[in-house]
């Protein structure tokens, strides 16, 4: 299970890398929600359940998002993000998990932007929790992730406004 557990997180690794760099709002929802499933299933082997369990709403969340011409009150990511939150304290096995619930529920709120430059700037506060509660519960490709999610947002940041400038 453990093995498993970590070859789901590299594979989400290398999903997490092409997210950052996607440029429409739409596209980042669609990869997202892949990564959403990869990161759940990786969750599941590793015995984390609250992530696992968050990220499967995170997938609801996307096709929501995804939607907006169906779901267009503006309540909704507040909806989902307490949703997110909500699953994340039933299924919280420690304290630990209140670094996955509060990155995931930031990560809910900030995905509904309609910039995406301004969920790119969301993630240096969601992914450090996520970071570090990965590194506790030894999620090797999770670290990997968030990690990479950090270095794509700055790339994007910066490859999306130098091209907005010209």
């Amino acid at each position: 299970m453990e093995i498993a557990g970590q070859v789901f997180g590299i594979i989400a690794f290398g999903i997490a890398f092409l997210l950052y760099q996607m440029k429409t709002r739409k596209s980042i929802l669609f990869v997202q929600a892949l990564l959403c499933i990869t990161v759940a299933v990786h969750y599941f082997f590793l015995g984390a359940y609250a992530g696992m369990a968050m990220n499967l709403v995170c997938v609801v969340r996307c096709i929501i998002y995804y939607r907006k011409d169906i779901f267009k009150s503006k309540c909704w990511p507040f909806i989902v993000s307490a949703v997110v939150m909500l699953v994340g304290i039933l299924t919280a096995e420690s304290l630990l998990s209140i670094l996955v619930i509060a990155g995931l529920t930031i990560n809910s709120y900030c995905l509904s932007f309609e910039n995406p430059q301004h969920f790119r700037i969301s993630i240096f506060f969601s992914c450090p929790l996520v970071l570090i509660y990965n590194a506790i519960i030894f999620s090797i490709g999770g670290v990997l992730l968030e990690g990479v999610s950090i270095i794509s947002a700055v790339i994007g940041l910066i490859r999306y406004s130098k091209k907005a400038k010209i």
